[in-house]
């Protein structure tokens, strides 16, 4: 990943928002969430940079006065949140720019928490091995960029939902799944059931190409299993298109209602639409940012 795939001119649009949340699991080390607890001490902890919507009642200007820039007090009852990603890294993510686009999702999510003082880690698997990162602050950004352009393309050989819970750390307040969802809804069941003992708020991000909502192929063709190699031929028509796509709207529609089931959150991610439209539009109409 580099500064083209994106520009930092576009990350620094995100930098007025935050991760948003009712889970009360927040951690004990400082950040920038105010804790629900009652009781907590009001001893000074740290500072940390200004950002706009800040109270400006709690600019340290003795810190301004020395260094031009402005700071905030930050108190013991600021506590952090912590974040964990999920990058699915199956084949399937690697045709019609799903792998960008949703490498992009991870970058743009890690850059907003490490600049609220949250904790992110994330994580992913490469050729049967799990891959993970952990890091908190705002100059950590870097390192985030840095482990998800290491990341070449997904060529996962297992499924996306197969021994994921082994490399999900605990005590978390947000998780969020980037996958193209492909599995089978046997597979989602188990896992959903299972996250919700994990954490409060998981979040499934569903990577979609323009290609996979409407397939514009023609004529007689031959379509192959990314993962599998298993191959078909298919005359493509008005009526096999219908087909294909009702039978994906019954897989999406029983992976909703699983995750309503469980008190899970999804949203589409569409390849098209670029990255800045979701985050910047829709995970804040579904209150996920603020």
């Amino acid at each position: 990943m580099n500064e083209e795939l994106f520009p930092n001119q576009l990350l620094s649009r995100l930098g007025g928002l935050s991760i948003a949340t009712k889970s009360g699991r927040l951690g004990h080390h400082k950040g920038t969430h105010r804790s629900r607890k009652t009781g907590s001490s009001l001893d000074f902890s740290d500072f940390r940079e200004y950002h706009m919507g800040d109270d400006i009642r709690h600019i340290d200007w003795n810190v301004y006065a020395r260094t031009g820039q402005p700071f905030i007090k930050q108190y013991l009852d600021e506590q952090e949140m912590r974040i964990h990603i999920v990058l699915d890294s199956t084949k399937s993510m690697q045709v019609d720019g799903k792998w960008d686009y949703a490498r992009k999702i991870c970058v743009g999510l890690g850059h907003i928490a490490l600049k609220s003082g949250d904790t992110v880690s994330v994580s992913t698997r490469v050729q049967g091995q799990s891959r993970f990162i952990r890091k908190k602050g705002v100059a950590q950004r870097a390192a985030v960029t840095k482990f998800l352009s290491s990341i070449e393309e997904p060529n996962s050989e297992s499924g996306f939902t197969d021994n994921l819970l082994s490399y999900i750390p605990k005590a978390l307040t947000v998780l969020f799944l980037v996958t193209d969802g492909l599995e089978e809804t046997e597979n989602w069941a188990h896992l959903f059931k299972r996250l919700r003992g994990i954490c409060n708020d998981v979040r499934v991000i569903l990577v979609q190409s323009e290609s996979e909502e409407l397939p514009s192929y023609e004529g007689d063709v031959r379509l192959v299993d990314i993962e599998s190699d298993d191959g078909v031929e298919v005359t493509m028509t008005n009526r096999s298109i219908r087909q294909y796509i009702e039978a994906k709207e019954i897989h999406e529609g029983k992976l909703f209602a699983l995750a309503k089931k469980y008190g899970i959150q999804i949203i589409h991610g569409k390849v098209h639409a670029g990255v800045m439209t979701l985050m910047t539009k829709r995970m804040r109409q579904v209150g996920w940012l603020e």
